[in-house]
């Protein structure tokens, strides 16, 4: 008998543990027990058949939840109107799930006009109640936020590469995008001339804008690129983190991977590649050649008109290795064995660097490892010679 009632009570314990935080006031007498007295309540009227009631039930669960310590001022209850229709008449239900607030004190209920995530909804209860959830707010947004005021000053700036997001913050897509959009703004974070942005184009003051651009639905994807801000190319590509990053590496020319590092490629150039390795694996009587050589070719590419920023730095690093490495044996060897225990520790959690500082230790690593490369130094070697007999043939 004892052991019949302590399954009894286990059973008791089970079911109250999966019935959660949600009030169940289906049956009216539970209703009215509750409506109208010294708690607000929002409850949601649903019907068990309903997919959109299905796909809100874990969010609201989590509403329930956050407000489980306020149980005393704020309940979170539902009704299944289909099982009680006299309930869903009464509160002119027209569609499920719907959402109703009644304030303490008040049977008549206020329509809950929101988002149906968990943000949204426990914002509108601390409003209406003036309790607050457990619910952390959402982390700020790490795309550049663009309005009518600084649009143009940011995308139209020729020397930036911005890509723009036109949303609207009732768009189903655009609310499932985001994620996926802002880690890719993370990702850029360390790139100051390739933006990720984005622009609410459903906000009154910037609809001039989104009709600058023919935007008529959401979510409109947008590339500015640098030098040519007349012509915006629409982003129709997937909406993976990696379709992005494919993307965007290819029109900013960097190197991005998942998580925002860089891949062993950022920070070099093939043909600065080439004449290093060569130069590193030759022996000692070719190197002065090859030294001259690497010198030539860097102080002409400075000098063209189409060289960039960018290059132009990844130049002055390469030769700073090689005169630092013609001045000390082993320098290259020490130097990349230094960096890449700083690097380590930093992924390890050790110690601590600021994402721009990774970036450049990263690169300066990448160019240290070509210079080493017997692979990279045999391919130059290779295509040298072929340009040599060619210059012979004509």
């Amino acid at each position: 008998m004892r052991l019949l009632s302590l399954t009894l009570a286990l059973l008791v314990l089970v079911a109250t543990a999966l019935a959660g935080n949600v009030l169940d006031l289906t049956a009216t007498k539970d209703f009215n027990q509750h409506i109208g007295k010294s708690q607000g309540v929002l409850v949601k009227y649903y019907a068990p058949w309903c997919g959109h009631c299905k796909s809100l039930a874990p969010i609201y669960e989590k509403v329930a939840d956050a407000f489980a310590h306020q149980k005393e001022t704020v309940l979170i209850a539902k009704v299944d109107a289909d099982k009680n229709k006299e309930l869903g008449q009464k509160a002119g239900i027209r569609g499920f799930p719907t959402l109703k607030w009644y304030p303490a004190g008040s049977t008549e209920a206020e329509e809950f006009n929101s988002g149906r995530d968990l943000d949204s909804i426990a914002k509108l209860v601390t409003e209406k109640s003036g309790k607050k959830s457990t619910v952390k707010p959402p982390p700020p947004p790490a795309a550049e936020q663009l309005t009518n005021r600084n649009f143009d000053k940011i995308v139209m700036d020729e020397n930036k590469d911005v890509l723009v997001e036109f949303y609207a913050p009732w768009c189903g897509h655009c609310k499932n995008l985001n994620p996926i959009y802002q880690q890719v703004a993370q990702d850029f974070s360390g790139d100051d001339d390739c933006v990720v942005a984005q622009m609410d184009a459903d906000e009154e003051s910037n609809k001039a804008i989104a009709q600058r651009y023919g935007v008529s639905s959401y979510p409109t994807l947008m590339f500015f690129p640098k030098g040519d801000k007349s012509n915006p190319m629409p982003y129709n590509g997937g909406r993976g983190e990696e379709d992005f990053l494919k993307f965007l590496n290819e029109k900013c020319q960097t190197w991005r991977t998942k998580g925002g590092l860089l891949s062993e490629l950022a920070g070099r150039m093939p043909t600065l590649d080439g004449f290093a390795a060569r130069w590193y694996t030759s022996p000692a009587d070719k190197k002065s050649t090859i030294y001259s050589e690497f010198i030539d070719y860097v102080n002409t590419m400075k000098a063209s008109s189409k060289v960039d920023k960018k290059k132009s730095e990844a130049a002055d690093y390469y030769l700073r290795v090689l005169d630092k490495a013609n001045q000390s044996a082993g320098y290259i060897e020490k130097e990349t064995k230094r960096l890449s225990s700083i690097l380590k520790k930093h992924a390890e959690g050790t110690s601590q660097l600021a994402g721009r500082k990774v970036d450049e230790l990263t690169k300066k690593k990448n160019v240290l490892l070509a210079f080493v490369n017997e692979r990279i130094a045999a391919q130059a070697e290779r295509q040298k010679k072929d340009f040599e007999a060619r210059k012979e043939e004509l």
